[in-house]
């Protein structure tokens, strides 16, 4: 089988290709598992670190047939992960309208036209909630006050409706806030929430823009790329309500409860400056801190138990376990 990642060397696409890599299988569309003969990474930049046994393939997935030529026939998974994030595509209009729907359509059309249905894995995002209410259940409805999060639920709509009218098989995955993130900050609204751990536990200076009574729905690199894999994997059949949208668990942290794990790992609490900014403050402050997801613990989706234990496996996963 032939797997496709639709921003495949961006930080998830990349440690999701390695994982796929080193499990070497995937379910394929009669519902058994195969092997994964060749793992497809599709993106606008380059790599900075590339992998080897991996097709790379470089452009603009907003070009009008970039799809056609991108992916063959026989191609039998896709994940999409490729998106412009949430600050960027409020400060753009059209460029997160360009790249968040129209290249997602272009992508499902696509799909549409392979001989046999592929899986695909969508991410969307807690953006889709706006003024959310203190505890999201799963049948809260989406509210989106953002253009990020609008363009994410209508990409849930539209894999929804392509899967039900059998053009692909599709799973939408409202991520939660991905902490820790490695490298450096980035244009999504949540990028703060990588930051004010990431940046002292390397001696370096962070920013905080928002007050540290936020409540923040939060899941590590690890959880989140064995809940990709886990819900292509799920059989179709798991699906069946006709909902091809699923809440993730995750963990609810307050900012100021980062800022006390970050701390008890030997942080220097003292490298975080306090600069309040009122829009991403706006943005980030109508996502949802807390979710009841007993749709996504039924299915098997996994959780991460403590902040501790996330601050813990980004030390010992990209700082080597220094201090």
């Amino acid at each position: 089988m032939k797997v496709a990642i639709i921003g495949g060397h961006g930080f998830l696409g990349q440690r999701l290709a390695k994982r796929l890599l080193q499990k070497g299988e995937a379910v394929g569309p009669d519902g058994a598992l195969q092997p994964i003969d060749e793992l497809i990474l599709i993106d606008q930049v380059a790599p900075e670190a590339p992998l080897e046994g991996v097709t790379t393939i470089i452009g603009d997935v907003a070009e009008p047939g970039f799809f056609d030529r991108a992916l063959g026939d026989d191609v039998t998974s896709v994940f999409h992960l490729a998106a412009i994030v949430s600050s960027a595509a409020e400060a753009d209009f059209d460029l997160g309208m360009r790249v968040n729907l129209d290249a997602t359509r272009a992508l499902l059309e696509r799909c549409r036209a392979m001989p046999i249905a592929p899986r695909l894995v969508f991410t969307s995002s807690v953006a889709v909630f706006g003024n959310a209410p203190p505890m999201i259940e799963d049948d809260t409805p989406a509210l989106p006050l953002s253009s990020y999060g609008t363009q994410k639920v209508i990409g849930e709509y539209l894999v929804n409706d392509y899967s039900r009218k059998g053009y692909l098989d599709g799973r939408c995955l409202r991520l939660p806030t991905v902490v820790i993130r490695p490298g450096k900050p980035n244009r999504a609204a949540s990028s703060f929430a990588s930051s004010i751990l990431r940046e002292p536990l390397q001696g370096e200076m962070a920013i905080c823009p928002v007050d540290t009574g936020l409540s923040l729905w939060i899941q590590s690199p690890r959880v989140v790329v064995e809940n990709l894999i886990h819900a292509h994997d799920l059989a179709t059949d798991a699906w069946s309500d006709g909902a091809r949208i699923l809440n993730l668990p995750g963990l609810t942290v307050t900012v100021a409860e980062m800022i006390e794990a970050l701390a008890r790992a030997s942080g220097d609490t003292s490298l975080i400056r306090h600069e309040p900014d009122a829009e991403i403050a706006r943005i980030v402050g109508s996502w949802p801190g807390a979710m009841n997801t007993p749709r996504a613990t039924r299915l098997g989706f996994s959780k991460d138990e403590t902040i501790d234990a996330i601050v813990a496996a980004f030390r010992q996963e990209e700082l080597g376990g220094a201090r």
